[in-house]
């Protein structure tokens, strides 16, 4: 098995607006290691996160390719895509994107439902993973009740019910403040770092990218730099 978990090959994207057309992409193209922690930067609008939201399958590229495990995710129907990310891949929010009817535990529950997870499996294992980012004394508690850093620990909890092989982050710590975005960064760190999870993240905070194995600095729809962190 090649080291690289994912890669993508020439990507482009393109959005009609205002009766022009706008470049999201332009050729892009990145691999990631597995058990790597690589960081995506850049000003508003140079394609950051449509370039994760491409990678992870929930977006379909003008033209280029994106390969996870060697396989082509690119064109995929729907539910092959959404079959595909509940196997390998777990999503991290900025706006955390909780259902708000359903308790912490339950939100961590749902993946494992979509997945066909006996009840009683994915009962415990949401316990066990709440109890993993520290809401353990929190399973029953609807999104409302909990602060903007609990939300996002729920939202970590639950990219993790399926046991993905990689996370992608968009702006994890986003809405939050200083010291409880640390916090969430180092829940983030010890996936990585402990459990061997690929994580892949993009934000705007020079001290979270700084975090990273790797930044890649991306501009006008294109990489403009790809460090290595000393």
């Amino acid at each position: 098995m090649t080291d690289v978990i994912l890669r993508s090959q020439d990507l482009t994207k393109t959005y009609p607006m205002n009766g022009i057309t706008v470049e999201a992409l332009r050729g892009v193209s990145v691999e990631v290691k597995r058990g790597e922690f690589v960081s995506i930067v850049g000003p508003s609008g140079c394609g950051k996160s449509t370039l994760l939201s491409i990678s992870g399958g929930l977006m379909t590229p003008t033209s280029g390719q994106v390969f996870l495990n060697e396989q082509d995710i690119s064109r995929l129907d729907e539910p092959s895509s959404a079959h595909l990310r509940q196997q390998y891949i777990g999503f991290v929010f900025q706006s955390y994107n909780l259902l708000v009817d359903l308790t912490a535990a339950e939100n961590v529950e749902f993946p494992m439902v979509l997945a066909n997870v006996p009840e009683e499996e994915r009962q415990a294992r949401a316990v066990e993973l709440l109890e993993k980012v520290g809401l353990g004394d929190k399973t029953d508690y609807l999104p409302d009740e909990l602060s903007g850093g609990q939300k996002q620990r729920v939202a970590i909890a639950r990219a993790l019910a399926n046991h993905p092989e990689i996370i992608l982050a968009d702006e994890p710590t986003g809405n939050l403040d200083s010291a409880t975005a640390s916090e969430i960064m180092e829940i983030l760190i010890e996936l990585n770092r402990s459990d061997g999870v690929t994580l892949v993240m993009v934000t705007h905070a020079p001290e979270d990218a700084a975090l990273a194995h790797r930044t890649i600095s991306m501009r006008d729809g294109q990489i403009e730099d790809n460090t290595e962190m000393k």
